[in-house]
């Protein structure tokens, strides 16, 4: 039996604020008896439940404002929110540690959320990718034997270096030789060309999505491993020409957009289905659901299933980093307590509120209404309800400003490889200037 906790004031806020995503009108008694039933364990009254709704402005009696967040989200914000076409399914026989447990959450779907209390920078778990996915940049490299078939680290010289007997590839050891079970499939043999022919699309358009989804389609085809199709089959998918019609504001306004987005997903197609016509190929609808799934659920290019399942919050739980070269490692950014909804984010955190919600619901298809995003509009409503006041947008915490080019030279559209607290994207979604 689940021990009884009394939870904390932001783990109350937090709930309430899920609640009322999809039930606005619960009043004090509905809302009480709402959150007894998804969190049984917790001891929580509802004269403590009214004290905090009304210490934080939640309450719905006179003198407070309604917290319907479905009616504040604008029209136009809403027609190109695609976040609900988005289709998940649990994944049966998913490896959860036991702070941890998939639970569907109002307004969300699936999630991750604490069973017990999980202290602040402690490791909650450590996660290989189900399918690794090396940058494509170090494709020629691998092929040459100068860097790790599997994990694409640049070799030097060592005595745990294994070569492979039939090709001039080459592992940094004998884990990642184990680990590496598509590579006689895409290296040796009658079709090793047709392989190299979807490598050098991604280097030369510079489009890594039909990369990362052969990847996933090899994985599932030659590893023979049920969890690899069972995890791939659970991730959350949508079409990437639906995410394209709905981040791209002019991708529907323009008959140029959309035929040349058209085009380029077809070559990217056609590529595709020249080595895995040999195999399994999948259908051009298949394909685009495939270009979205990478596009959403990547991390860092690869796809790390129980990560996969973390939702973005602008104040997140939790970090992810990369543990190794194909691994990663869930820590717990503050005091977590149990019933609390584990969040990484999308995006830089550094950004302002107008521009964070502009990005999600540009590659993301949501509108933000984490409890910072809500604080922080909060807080500009009421600067533009004094008369006279201008409202101001709050400054971004970021100390560089946006440039054409990053660093890298890479087109400011384009994500950088090192997205410090992204879960997904290579492919933002693009919108073409005229």
């Amino acid at each position: 039996m689940d021990s009884v906790k009394r939870p904390s004031e932001d783990e109350i806020v937090s709930v309430v604020n899920s609640i009322r995503v999809s039930a606005p009108d619960l009043g004090v008694a509905k809302l009480h008896a709402k959150i007894r039933t998804d969190f049984p364990s917790w001891s929580l009254s509802v004269n403590r439940l009214r004290a905090v709704l009304k210490a934080h402005d939640l309450s719905l009696v006179s003198g407070h404002k309604e917290l319907n967040f479905e009616a504040q989200i604008p029209e136009e914000v809403k027609r190109r929110m695609y976040v609900e076409e988005t289709n998940s399914s649990v994944v049966q026989g998913l490896h959860v540690p036991a702070t941890v447990h998939v639970s569907q959450l109002a307004g969300k779907g699936k999630g991750l959320v604490a069973t017990e209390a999980i202290p602040k920078d402690s490791t909650i778990w450590t996660e290989q990718a189900l399918v690794f996915v090396p940058p494509p940049s170090m494709c020629k490299a691998i092929l040459l034997g100068k860097a790790c078939s599997y994990c694409a680290k640049p070799l030097a010289s060592s005595v745990l270096i294994t070569p492979c007997p039939t090709c001039s590839g080459r592992w940094c050891n004998n884990l990642c030789r184990r680990s590496d079970r598509i590579h006689k499939h895409i290296r040796h043999g009658t079709y090793s060309s047709e392989w190299a022919e979807i490598e050098n699309f991604a280097t030369e358009s510079q489009w890594n999505a039909p990369y990362q989804y052969a990847h996933v389609l090899a994985a599932c085809t030659f590893e023979n491993q049920h969890h690899i199709q069972a995890g791939v089959e659970g991730l959350a998918k949508i079409r990437q020409d639906i995410r394209q019609q709905r981040g791209d504001p002019e991708y529907l306004s323009s008959i140029l957009s959309g035929e040349q987005f058209e085009i380029m997903w077809q070559e990217g197609y056609v590529v595709l289905c020249k080595f895995f016509n040999h195999f399994s190929p999948p259908s051009y609808e298949d394909f685009l659901l495939g270009l979205g799934m990478v596009n959403i659920n990547s991390f860092e290019g690869s796809i790390f299933l129980l990560q996969s399942h973390l939702n973005h919050s602008c104040d997140p739980s939790v970090d992810v980093k990369f543990v190794g070269r194909s691994g990663i490692k869930v820590t717990a950014r503050r005091h977590l307590s149990a019933g609390e909804e584990l969040t990484t984010s999308y995006i830089d955190t550094n950004l302002d509120i107008d521009t964070r919600r502009a990005k999600l619901l540009q590659n993301y298809g949501f509108w933000c209404i984490c409890a910072r995003c809500i604080h922080e509009a909060d807080l500009a409503l009421q600067t533009t309800s004094q008369p006279g006041d201008v409202k101001k947008k709050p400054k971004s915490k970021s100390k560089s400003k946006s440039k054409s080019k990053s660093k890298s030279g890479r087109s400011k559209q384009e994500p950088e490889r090192a997205r410090k607290k992204s879960v997904t994207f290579d492919d933002q979604v693009i919108e073409i200037k005229y």
